[in-house]
């Protein structure tokens, strides 16, 4: 009787497993598309669903550095010499966003604006924002870059105002004020003189960009096609930039960086746009990165391409102010046709912190600057599955161009030079709460389903082995047997089968 029950369960475990394996092999098409129209309902801009309401106002907590560039040889510089910079911070804000003005469209689209309002953070800064720092004098610079193109009379006045009122190149401010702005004593006269060309005396970095917003979005909410969730149909009402000389260099790609369709194909490019440089970007995939939390990610790093010269990348053409006999070298973008001062152009040029990824010219113009990867590149890190953004490190130099011009004394002994000011870490990290939320509501199901299909695979795949190891011995004692006694029955019943087998029948009756 072993012999033969052992058979039988060999065959019993082959027919288990086989059915486990096959359930668990034909579960994982079924639970993927289960686990992707889960995510796809939870990832609209929608109200209702999962990332509507952290969308709208979100709670992972985003902060705004900025690191000084305190001028420590002015005197020299006025005379031709190289700058010496000290970098000085973080002086550290946090950055609260909230979308207001929201208006779903029949489109598949919904309109916003969004206001962000900064608050200083003494436990994350070096020390108060009120620390005075040396650095340029943006509107002297701003009114110096205008009169370019004026006559040599008008030059030589508008000279004579500045020594009257003591502007001189290099101004020593509070840093609160070099970023969000002061009210400059000379600007204010020039209201009262001309007020035809001069409607403003606030002047700084970020000035007017503190309890406010940056214009009028509208993004595809992912319920016509989740691919293009978040990507932005029209900035200020227009699918494209009034800025930049081409139609590539003008185009509105991507999302706002905040946000990205599920399912993160690694192969392609993650488009993007940012209002504070006036453009559209790329970021290329990295490899893998964990949040503090253990959620993997996908990081995807601004390349050398994105502000290499039009020379070595053609597709920058576009972005040379004013035309490509203008065009600057590798790793600086020209600001100044998208950056007003009443009606003056100022000379604001952008690049990596410390110059990272530009021509050596620029890094040798200046002393004391440092590049490096890990410090100075943009990392935008997304969660495959969702494309939610739960890592960002958004770094940015502002840089101003200062060249000698006729008549005005204040630059008439400096040499050429993209004069740092300033660089921005704007970052965010998912905190503890949001990323509980995210693995309650969808790690944890997407965990149990791969789960259950492994589990399903693995026990079918071992019962299967089982039952083929019982027959294969099964077959191996049987011809064992046949070598000892040929007329052997195959299966013979024991003396208690062939009794109850005569009960049987009796027991029916």
């Amino acid at each position: 009787m072993g012999v033969c029950s052992n058979y039988r369960a060999g065959i019993i475990l082959v027919v288990v497993g086989a059915v486990f394996l096959v359930l668990g092999v034909v579960f994982i098409p079924v639970g993927n598309v289960l686990i992707h129209e889960q995510i796809k309902k939870n990832v609209l801009l929608k109200n209702g669903t999962m990332a509507y309401d952290e969308w709208v106002e979100p709670t992972v907590p985003v902060y705004m550095q900025f690191y000084m560039f305190h001028v420590g040889n002015p005197h020299e510089v006025l005379n031709g010499s190289k700058p010496y910079l000290i970098q000085k911070g973080p002086y550290t804000y946090r950055e609260v966003r909230k979308k207001f003005d929201i208006e779903h469209n029949d489109n598949g689209t919904v309109t916003y604006k969004q206001n962000k309002t900064y608050h200083f953070q003494k436990n994350m800064s070096v020390t108060w924002d009120n620390e005075t720092v040396t650095t340029l004098n943006i509107p002297l610079l701003a009114l110096v870059e205008s009169l370019k193109l004026e006559s040599k009379g008008v030059t030589k006045a508008v000279s004579l105002i500045l020594e009257l009122f003591g502007e001189e190149l290099f101004i020593t401010r509070p840093v609160v004020d070099i970023v969000f702005g002061y009210h400059d004593a000379a600007l204010g006269a020039a209201k009262l003189l001309l007020p035809d060309w001069f409607y403003s005396d606030y002047v700084g970095v970020f000035a007017g960009k503190n309890h406010t917003d940056d214009g009028v979005y509208t993004v595809f909410t992912g319920e016509t096609d989740i691919q293009i969730l978040g990507e932005i149909d029209k900035y200020n009402g227009s699918s494209y930039l009034p800025f930049w000389g081409d139609k590539y260099a003008n185009m509105i790609n991507g999302t706002d960086g905040t946000i990205s369709p599920p399912f993160v194909n690694t192969t392609v490019h993650k488009p993007m746009f940012s209002s504070d440089i006036c453009r559209s970007i790329y970021g290329v995939y990295q490899g893998e990165v964990y949040t503090k939390q253990g959620i993997k990610l996908y990081r995807f790093t601004g390349p050398k391409e994105e502000l290499a010269s039009f020379h070595e990348n053609p597709d920058n053409a576009g972005f040379c102010y004013p035309n490509t006999s203008n065009c600057l070298g590798s790793g600086l973008l020209n600001l100044a046709n998208c950056t007003l001062f009443d009606f003056f152009h100022v000379p604001v040029v952008v690049s990596f912190p410390h110059f990272y990824l530009a021509d050596k010219k620029y890094l040798d113009a200046v002393l004391n600057l440092h590049p490096n990867a890990e410090e100075h590149r943009t990392d935008i890190d997304i969660e495959p599955y969702t494309g939610q953004v739960l890592m960002v490190f958004k770094r940015l130099q502002i840089n101003l161009f200062v060249e000698p011009v006729n008549y005005i004394s204040q630059t008439k002994n400096v040499t050429p030079v993209y004069f740092p000011i300033l660089w921005l870490n704007e970052s965010a990290s998912v905190d503890d709460a949001t990323a509980q939320k995210l693995q309650t509501m969808l790690f944890k199901p997407l965990l149990l389903v791969q789960a259950g299909q492994y589990v399903s695979i693995g026990v079918g795949g071992l019962l299967l082995l089982m039952g083929i190891i019982v027959i294969c011995v099964r077959k191996k004692r049987r011809a064992g047997q046949l070598s000892i006694s040929s007329d052997a029955p195959e299966c013979q019943p024991t003396n208690d089968e062939d009794q109850t087998s005569r009960l049987l029948p009796a027991i029916n009756d």
